[in-house]
């Protein structure tokens, strides 16, 4: 059995050009104590010091005045309307009436909500530079505006993380690869669940070992992000 075994030259990263790209920074992956969603991941989360790792690429991004780019998970009361059969983990999630808003502009009941930010991570995504773009509705960038959002800004690298490696994130990966970017995933600041077939974490390790331009821990994330703004 041939296994490959390539690897793609080392991504460099020009700081101007470069954003850090974060999918559903909020309370519904992030908060034990709100999280419906937290409990699929929670063993994924402390196990590689997920929500201490996305603080470092945050504090790290922000500091040295890098993009950051964050991608929400939200429903309206009338996305109820939609009469196509979702797949399986939406189904769940419409059961659980996962990251729920009251509204587009009415923001009744959403502070401190499952669908509010993670309260810890506000003074980054709430601090006047970082784009919370509008939210995505399934797995992929296809329903928002993240890849405007970095034309706009003429970025072509990003580096990216996030609490669903396997599901949110690799939609958004997956967009941002055939949109011509360079994409470097973080494979500490991630989690996924475990079903009935196998584990959404090793699943998604496997796929972007074939499809990125590099796969870094955190510190390696950090470390190449500082050595670019010098």
């Amino acid at each position: 059995m041939f296994t490959f075994t390539h690897r793609n030259p080392e991504m460099q990263l020009d700081r101007p050009r470069t954003a850090l790209v974060l999918a559903d920074i909020q309370n519904e992956f992030l908060d034990e104590k709100t999280g419906k969603y937290y409990p699929l991941i929670e063993e994924a989360l402390k196990k590689r010091n997920v929500i201490a790792n996305l603080d470092k690429l945050l504090s790290t991004a922000q500091q040295l005045g890098y993009y950051i780019i964050h991608s929400p998970h939200w429903y309206y009361p009338t996305d109820g309307q939609w009469n196509v059969p979702p797949g399986a983990i939406a189904d769940y999630l419409i059961q659980i009436g996962f990251v729920g808003r009251k509204d587009q502009v009415d923001l009744e009941g959403f502070h401190g909500s499952r669908a509010d930010y993670y309260e810890p991570f506000k003074k980054y995504l709430m601090d006047g530079h970082t784009c919370n773009t509008s939210p995505h509705k399934h797995f992929s960038t296809q329903a928002n505006d993240v890849v405007k959002q970095l034309r706009m800004r003429r970025v072509e690298q990003v580096i990216m993380a996030g609490p669903v490696a396997n599901l949110c994130l690799e939609g958004h990966m997956r967009d941002l690869i055939e949109s011509g970017f360079e994409v470097a995933m973080v494979s500490d600041a991630v989690a996924a669940g475990v079903n009935d077939v196998g584990d959404g974490y090793e699943a998604a390790m496997t796929n972007w070992r074939f499809m990125c331009n590099a796969v870094w821990t955190t510190e390696e994330a950090v470390d190449r992000m500082k050595a670019a703004a010098t």
